[in-house]
């Protein structure tokens, strides 16, 4: 239940930023100005993250093959990885604002916090975890 609240969160919160980030753009852009730039989330915490979230749902859905309780869980699982792009794309695209630009940046640690979490509550047991 706590993931289907995060999931309807992270959307109004990635709709409003986009809706932002579409009104802003023209501002700037007619004023010539170049808008200030926050500093980017680091590659390697960019990496982790794309991998916390697409290993949570490969693993949430894998087991929920066998444990139907877990099909809505794989359900919302699903939206992490897609949701987590569209903060990277955000955050790599121009006109935001600062204050957008970190509000961009805080969803996206949000997400990849959500999919270490949900991941880390899976049961070993039910669900294992594959071996590099």
């Amino acid at each position: 239940m706590k993931l289907r609240a995060l999931g309807a969160l992270s959307q109004t919160l990635v709709l409003l930023v986009v809706a932002g980030a579409l009104g802003c753009s023209k501002k700037s852009s007619e004023q010539g100005e170049r808008p200030v730039r926050v500093e980017a989330l680091p590659k390697a915490e960019v990496e982790r993250a794309q991998k916390a979230c697409t290993s949570y749902l490969k693993r949430v859905c894998a087991c929920a093959k066998t444990t139907p309780e877990l099909e809505q869980q794989c359900e919302l699982a699903k939206a992490s990885p897609g949701a987590l792009q569209i903060n990277l794309d955000l955050l790599a695209s121009e006109g935001l604002q600062v204050a957008e630009q970190k509000a961009v940046k805080v969803e996206a640690r949000k997400i990849a916090a959500a999919c270490f979490e949900a991941d880390g509550k899976l049961d070993i047991a039910l669900c294992p975890r594959d071996r590099p």
